[in-house]
């Protein structure tokens, strides 16, 4: 039994077998050893993250302006065929980033990974009602038959329990993020010989540019708030009782609605998301280094040329 055991480990790591895997045999010098080699994946990942918020609101607005309607929020762009599957993917991506970021401490992890969770809250649970106001749109939809053929309900109502679900998690999310840029990012890092030198420069403009993104960001969601409250009509170009084979039910939007307020607030608000995440990247690895304090731009760890 023995001979034959060894026999055929012997065959299974001959031939084609054995040279396929010759190109994945572990690598000595791969896994991250030292801190350096931490801070600079970490720098590419934050980076990624800052990109995909900043171009999200971009490409959402773009498909508003070819969908025949432009919906009231960033969250309405869920009903958009293909743009829905966008925004449902980037911000799936974004809450596993954050569910998973380690952080430089216990409570920013713990901070990251309820933001994650919120964003992925956000992304899986849709909001309520179409987005539309005044005109019937091509929309990816909920269906609900009752007794024949007739659709009862074409989206959540505007009173539907997954619609309050979605939304306390939303400004719960962008209250985490404005956390991170006013406190978690404009900490010091004392283990950073570079970040806790008094004259560090770099630091001090970060530190700047996290604070304002991060005071824009409450003062957006103050706005955001007001106008959900203040000037919130429930119009809806899908009838809830005909579903999409109805008349445009008559109702006229407030002024809030109807230049879509919600939408460039929370595009406004990822935006100083993405600025923020951005800049902790470093750009990834060459923007207000700590190493070069003196330098905005230096050459990144990655750039072999000389």
């Amino acid at each position: 039994m023995g001979k034959k055991g060894n026999g055929f480990l012997k065959e299974d790591t001959m031939g084609p077998t054995k040279s396929i895997q010759s190109f994945f045999v572990p690598q000595d010098d791969w896994p991250l050893k030292t801190l350096v080699q931490f801070k600079q994946q970490r720098q590419i990942q934050a980076l990624w993250v800052g990109i995909l918020a900043f171009l999200l609101p971009i490409f959402l607005y773009y498909g508003n302006r070819t969908s025949g309607c432009f919906r009231d929020s960033i969250s309405h762009s869920y009903y958009i065929p293909f743009w829905g599957d966008v925004f449902v993917a980037t911000t799936c991506s974004v809450g596993l980033f954050l569910m998973f970021y380690r952080g430089q401490s216990k409570p920013e992890r713990a901070l990251a990974v309820l933001g994650g969770i919120c964003a992925m809250v956000v992304a899986l649970n849709p909001t309520n009602g179409s987005g539309c106001d005044d005109i019937i749109a091509h929309s990816g939809i909920f269906f609900e038959n009752s007794g024949d053929a007739i659709v009862s309900t074409a989206f959540p109502p505007l009173d539907d329990i997954t619609g309050i679900i979605h939304l306390r998690a939303a400004v719960l999310l962008f209250v985490v993020l404005a956390i991170f840029n006013l406190f978690v990012f404009t900490a010091t890092d004392k283990n950073n010989d570079y970040q806790a030198k008094q004259d560090n420069r770099n630091k001090l403009i970060r530190n700047w540019i996290y604070t304002i993104c991060g005071v824009l960001m409450v003062i957006t969601i103050g706005t955001l708030a007001y106008g959900l409250t203040a000037d919130f009509d429930s119009c809806d170009a899908f009838s809830k009782t005909e579903g999409i084979f109805g008349p445009v039910p008559a109702c006229e939007p407030g002024f809030w609605d109807r230049n879509n307020l919600t939408f460039y607030g929370e595009w406004a608000g990822l935006a100083l998301f993405g600025i923020a995440w951005f800049v902790k990247g470093r750009g990834g690895g060459f923007l207000f280094l700590d190493e070069t304090p003196n330098q905005i731009i230096s050459r990144p760890w990655w750039w072999k040329f000389s």
